[in-house]
């Protein structure tokens, strides 16, 4: 089996990323996170995806550096306004 880029957990890990506003951007590493786990638990029961699992590797640490900034942002947040709901975008086929 060949690794393909494009699958649903790293489109929701490109989204965090890519993600600017501060309100949502812990969501959207939150998303990602449940994600991949539901990955990692489907490749434990193959054999292959040596590729893959690098992949995941790296899309983990690059989610702590993301999770590390959240935690010692100061931002100011307004009470009024709460963050939008974030939901994984899905790519079109």
């Amino acid at each position: 089996m060949t690794f393909q880029w494009g699958s649903e957990w790293q489109q929701c890990y490109v989204e965090a990323l890519l993600e600017t506003d501060p309100l949502n951007l812990a969501a959207r590493v939150e998303i990602a996170e449940r994600v991949i786990l539901a990955r990692v638990g489907e490749l434990c029961m193959s054999s292959d995806g040596e590729e893959e699992w690098q992949a995941i590797e790296d899309a983990i640490k690059g989610l702590a550096v993301l999770r590390r900034e959240i935690l010692k942002s100061p931002i100011e947040i307004n009470k009024a306004r709460k963050p939008d709901v974030v939901k994984p975008r899905m790519l079109a086929s």
